[in-house]
């Protein structure tokens, strides 16, 4: 599987003109979490597991984990935890809004404080938010 073939099964799903200028693994990962690809990942549950399945190698190195067990990061500005993960995040960088994405049964623990700010955007997983009163969860 290569990154466009992700891209042209959104397209027949609905998907943004942006999908057909990706053209690496890199360019759909942003994509991916892009307000427009968040929306339509959401909207349509896509990717379904079996293509995330396919694409965890390309993915993996830009921060989206699929099946890949017990993970830890800190920091980490976009992550995607999808299927058989199990997160534990750690947040306290408050220079940026941080991503996360929750997919397929993946699931989060997110430990954070400092006045950060995170997005979320949890289609089918299970997450845990342990925060101090100066977080904000959007």
């Amino acid at each position: 599987m290569i990154a466009s073939d992700v891209t042209k099964t959104a397209a027949y799903l609905g998907a943004c003109g942006k999908s057909s200028s990706v053209s690496d693994w890199k360019s759909l990962v942003w994509l991916f979490f892009s307000a427009q690809g968040r929306e339509f990942c959401k909207g349509k549950n896509y990717p379904p597991l079996a293509m995330f399945q396919e694409m965890k190698q390309g993915v993996e190195p830009y921060g989206v984990f699929v099946d890949a067990g017990p993970v830890e990061k800190v920091n980490i500005p976009n992550v995607g935890i999808i299927g058989k993960t199990d997160a534990k995040l750690t947040y306290t960088d408050n220079t940026k809004v941080h991503k996360v994405i929750v997919m397929h049964g993946g699931k989060v623990e997110i430990n954070a404080s400092n006045y950060v700010v995170i997005l979320v955007e949890n289609i089918g997983g299970e997450l845990i938010v342990n925060k101090d009163e100066t977080v904000k969860i959007l």
